[in-house]
């Protein structure tokens, strides 16, 4: 076997070692699994084996299920169905050998490899500081497909269950042993594996709790239908899961039946009735588009797959920060937290002790919370100097401006920083609307200068937009992105042009949002049809986040914008100006923002904008996301954005776009190619030019057919 050692040592211990070839982790695949059980049923088989450890090769045990072979599965729904039900056949033939197995998890036993580790009669794990087990399916559109809902529900109740499998929470070992998911911890430095074998010959046994006559799952004694509480419990668990999701996830819906249903089921049933929800699930878009763009293509990204080819990783040791407002104190606190020295300059030195500060309230945060200590925070802190001398810049490898958005500002920045710094140090700037090749204007050395747009909270939020100037040149471009990975953010790469891309797509649906408003949509309609499509907060409430005076003077500096956009312009200008309505920093906006209170939609705009009865909800949600994906196409077809993939992983982690629909690319073939165009035409008739489709467009739609647009799968 390639993937998976077999060994029976002089005491009658079968050794089962996961090592599967060519891969960093252990993977489970149509390849790999084949392989265990045949491992399985050999050692099962001979009567000279007492017992079963299952282990790594590996720094961890198994990291899990293939996501990129259930995205590329070709075959039928009941093809699928069988080959869980034979990995639960595997596993139930572990469980009832009658021969004491041991899961020995010396790292990561995430998703699958956890469902393994569950199946065995006693888990033994290390309690690295960065070991975790846990069921993690959720958090790529899945859930436990090997048995792992029955199994969490077996030994924890379904309040856990439901609440650790629909969150992804990874625990640690001493989390697991509380939880009773593992039977033993030990250090990193003990051999795992001699314990696993000492248990065996010691104390082994082999019947699991579930398979005992009188076994009651826990919370449900007798039965999840005959029991007073229990059934609340799980209505209430679906309501708030629909609160959440609005029905966009069907993963979860899903999960929350297989648990449902499975409670009151002997387990065999219970495997059975998860594999027929999993089926289900697999099968659906959402999941495929999901783990298409969460997983594979956020994935490469934060892998640094946009890199130029041919250039060396680049290793920066010191970056100089100009501002140290919220956002350069949040781009000083993740590069420090990466290991860099950082120079934090501002105006005075009391500035930049202010955004230093910033540093230290997160981390006194974590240190509430156990995730660090005093001595790991106050070593991050002298990793930041603070200053208001350009000439602590000098010996910086980087230099990230994050001063306030003004172009005059940002050029005399730039100047009195290059005539310190040396020829070769790259100088980012951090905007998210001034063309970069306009700012590199004020550069002596326009091929060393680039745009880094990182998103707020920097510390939060995992975007960064690369952005290339007309004149930046690909090693530039290479080693800002060796940055970006670095401090453990997201790349894309984006061509230059107003806006780039996330910060002009965004700004779509703030204008229909408004627009909207001004039809005499009632904007409590407005906004929570937003979050019921999918996105995390309603036009207005953002726009009042951003602040509705800066949005006009970004409007009002910009001399491409459309007629739809001037009359934007005009109607947010008498917001401003005659109403006084500025955003949620001054207390007002589309929102009430009273001290100490909740806020609220102002009740004024019904004078303003008389509210209508006569709208669809449906054409509501779509003209918000119809409004960026078309502008997002743009962008592609602009050359802005160089492949629709970079796209979607933009709008999914920089704009919050709907993740059950792939992203803003993925999102036409989500709705459906000819279907997208029909409703598009619609939209254009009814509000005009912004709706209309790029030929190039409408080209691919009909060239596509019944077929997709972007993707094969």
């Amino acid at each position: 076997m390639k993937h998976i050692k077999y060994k029976v040592d002089g005491d009658g211990i079968a050794f089962v070692t996961w090592d599967v070839m060519d891969a960093p982790v252990n993977i489970m695949n149509s390849t790999t699994m084949p392989e265990f059980f045949t491992a399985i049923k050999q050692a099962v088989n001979d009567e000279k084996v007492k017992g079963i450890v299952i282990n790594s090769a590996k720094n961890d045990f198994i990291a899990g299920g293939d996501l990129k072979w259930f995205l590329n599965y070709d075959k039928s729904k009941q093809d699928c169905f069988e080959m869980l039900m034979e990995t639960n056949r595997n596993l139930r033939l572990l469980e009832t050998c009658n021969k004491p197995v041991v899961a020995a998890m010396n790292g990561l036993a995430l998703g699958g490899g956890c469902e393994v580790a569950l199946a065995c009669h006693y888990r033994i794990m290390s309690n690295h500081p960065k070991n975790r087990m846990g069921l993690v399916e959720c958090s790529v559109g899945l859930f436990p497909g090997a048995g792992g809902t029955q199994r969490y529900l077996r030994m924890m109740g379904p309040q856990k269950t439901i609440q650790y499998i629909t969150q992804s929470k990874k625990l640690t070992a001493e989390q697991a042993l509380k939880e009773g998911l593992v039977n033993e911890i030990c250090s990193p430095e003990d051999d795992i594996n001699a314990l696993a074998k000492q248990w065996i010959l010691n104390k082994g046994t082999s019947e699991q709790p579930w398979d005992q006559k009188k076994f009651k799952v826990p919370g449900t004694p007798v039965g999840v239908g005959q029991i007073s509480g229990v059934d609340e419990f799980f209505s209430v668990s679906n309501a708030m899961a629909y609160k959440t999701t609005h029905g966009n996830l069907p993963h979860i819906k899903n999960v929350l039946s297989a648990i449902y249903y499975g409670a009151s089921c002997h387990i065999d049933k219970a495997l059975e009735i998860e594999a027929r929800y999993f089926v289900d699930t697999l099968f659906s878009k959402e999941t495929k588009n999901i783990i298409r763009s969460s997983f594979v293509f956020i994935g490469d990204a934060a892998k640094g797959k946009s890199k130029p080819k041919g250039y060396e990783v680049v290793s920066f040791k010191k970056i100089g920060v100009l501002g140290a407002g919220m956002m350069g104190a949040g781009i000083a606190y993740v590069s420090a937290k990466a290991g860099l020295d950082v120079v934090l300059k501002d105006v005075s030195k009391e500035n930049a002790e202010r955004g230093k500060e910033y540093a230290k309230t997160l981390e006194q945060k974590l240190l509430k919370n156990g995730y660090t200590t005093e001595a790991k925070i106050a070593a991050l802190l002298q990793k930041i100097q603070t200053s208001n001398s350009v000439n602590d810049l000098s010996d910086c490898d980087l230099i990230i401006e994050a001063v306030f958005e003004n172009e005059k500002l940002k050029n005399a920045v730039t100047k009195e920083t290059e005539a310190v710094i040396g020829k070769a140090v790259i100088y980012a700037t951090n905007t998210s609307t001034i063309p970069i090749t306009k700012l590199a204007e004020a550069s002596s050395k326009s091929d060393k200068f680039i745009g880094l747009h990182f998103f707020s909270p920097v510390e939060k939020m995992p975007l960064v937009e690369v952005i290339r100037g007309k004149e930046t040149s690909e090693k530039t471009l290479a080693a800002a992105i060796d940055y970006v990975i670095k401090i453990r953010k997201v790349p894309i790469v984006v061509n230059d042009g107003r806006g780039f891309f996330t910060s002009r797509v965004f700004g779509k649906f703030v204008n229909e949002g408004i627009t909207m408003l001004t039809e005499g949509i009632p904007p409590a309609v407005i906004e929570n049809v937003a979050k019921k499509i999918g996105m995390p907060v309603g036009p207005l409430a953002i726009s009042d986040e951003v602040n509705l005076k800066l949005m006009l003077d970004i409007m009002s500096e910009d001399p491409t914008l459309t007629p739809h956009e001037i009359t934007l312009k005009n109607t947010v200008a008498a917001i401003v100006e005659f109403h006084h309505r500025t955003g949620k920093k001054e207390g007002k906006g589309f929102y009430d923002y009273p001290k100490n209170e909740k806020k609220s939609i102002w009740k004024g705009w019904e004078k303003i904008y008389p509210p209508q009865s006569d709208f669809d909800e449906e054409e509501v949600g779509k003209r918000m996301l119809f409004a960026m994906v078309i502008d997002a196409y743009k962008c592609l077809d602009a050359g802005v954005i160089r492949e629709p993939k970079d796209a979607d992983v933009g709008s999914i982690l920089g704009l919050g776009f709907p993740i059950h629909t792939g992203g803003v690319m993925s999102y036409i073939d989500y709705i459906g190619a000819k279907a997208f165009g029909l409703y598009s035409e619609k939209l254009a008739q009814k509000y005009g030019e912004r709706f209309k489709l790029p030929e190039s467009l409408k080209i691919r739609i009909q060239e596509a057919g019944n077929n997709r647009v972007f993707y094969k799968n």
